[in-house]
Formats: structure tokens, sequence, C-alpha cells
């Protein structure tokens, strides 16, 4: 499904969005086609979303994606609204199409997110601007949910050229999932692995 046809998009408040963007240079391939033990991880990311979610919106960088021609039908394929921006703009565009108040948003490179460490992130969403995983001084920008409110910001931030995603989470009211609160949902925090090399598709988490 291509954006503009119909989908369910504000049941329960939430929806979910992949960004499918990701060059993967370091790859050598489109990251939405990877696969492991010869198995697409988009698929499998999509499967575990739709269980969850009323919609799932695929954000790829432009409309000659691959993923459109492919028309799953668990997801809305939408194009980043400004191109070859990195992933700030793939947040924005996931807010700016979806008209629910919140969105679950996640990269396509992550094969383990753990349903019940999603819901507890949308379990504290209600309220605030951004619910974000945090462990030490490391936070998951692209395992978090955002509030569609804040989309002017990030397009005012976009057209300023401040591209940051962290500098953006620093700005906003944000409820912070502290690692024990993850470990309670995700102990192995497999979520949180995502594929930057061939070494990480020939020894997954």
């Amino acid at each position: 499904m291509i954006q503009g046809e119909a989908h369910p998009t504000q049941q329960g408040g939430f929806i979910a969005a992949v960004l499918a963007g990701g060059e993967g240079k370091r790859l050598g391939m489109d990251k939405a086609l990877l696969t492991i033990d010869g198995s697409i991880v988009l698929d499998g990311i999509l499967s575990t979303l739709s269980n969850i979610f009323p919609a799932i919106l695929l954000v790829v960088q432009g409309y000659d994606s691959p993923l459109v021609e492919a028309e799953d039908p668990r997801a809305t394929v939408v194009a980043d609204i400004i191109p070859g921006k990195g992933p700030l703009v793939g947040v924005y565009t996931a807010l700016e199409y979806s008209t629910a108040p919140y969105v679950f948003i996640m990269a396509c490179d992550m094969p383990y997110p753990n349903p019940p460490l999603i819901r507890r992130l949308l379990a504290e969403a209600p309220g605030r601007e951004a619910v974000v995983p945090r462990r030490g001084e490391y936070i998951e920008p692209l395992f978090a949910v955002y509030n569609r409110d804040i989309r002017d910001r990030i397009r005012d931030r976009v057209q300023a050229g401040r591209l940051k995603i962290h500098e953006l989470i620093q700005e906003l009211d944000v409820r912070y999932l502290e690692e024990d609160e993850i470990a309670a949902c995700d102990p192995g925090f497999r979520s949180f692995f995502n594929i930057n090399t061939l070494e990480d598709l020939e020894s997954p988490q």
C-alpha cells in the first residue's frame, strides 16, 4: 500500500513507523533488504508490529524504493518529505503522515523488537513529547515513541540544517525508560541490536 490509500491510522491513539531509508553503505546493500538465516528482517519487524498497532508506516527515501513495488499490505509506504537528510527527516515524515497522536518509531535494521517493551513505551507516552529508552549514557531514539505535536519543531530544525536527533531529544519533554525498566521487559536488550556490518548478519544476537 502506498500513501494516499485509506488506512485506519487513528485507532487506539498509536501507530508505528519503520524507517527504511538507510543506504547501508558499510553493508553494500539497502538495509530494507537485509536477511538473517534466510528471513527478511523487515518482514519479521512488520509481523511483530502488526500484532500491536492498527497501522504501520514504512518510511523510504523515495518512491523508487523496491518496497513500493513490493506492496506489503501490512504497511503504508511514504517517502521522506525532504530526501537525503538522515533519520531525523524520517521521524518528521512519520509524524507528518500520521493522524494518530503518537507514533512508535524504529529502524529497519533492528531484527528483534520486543513486544512487551514496545507496550511499556506506549504506556508511558500520554502527556509526553517522547518516550526514549536509556541505558547509562546511551539513548535509543530510533526505538522510541514520539508525540505528533513536535513535528513543526523538527521541521524547523531540518530547515536550519540541525539534523542531530540527539539534540532534538534534549529539547523535548522526555520520559526516559531506564535500564532496569527495559530489562524487566527485554532482559537481553535484544531490541536494540542493529545490523551495521556483514559480521552482524553472520553473528546475530
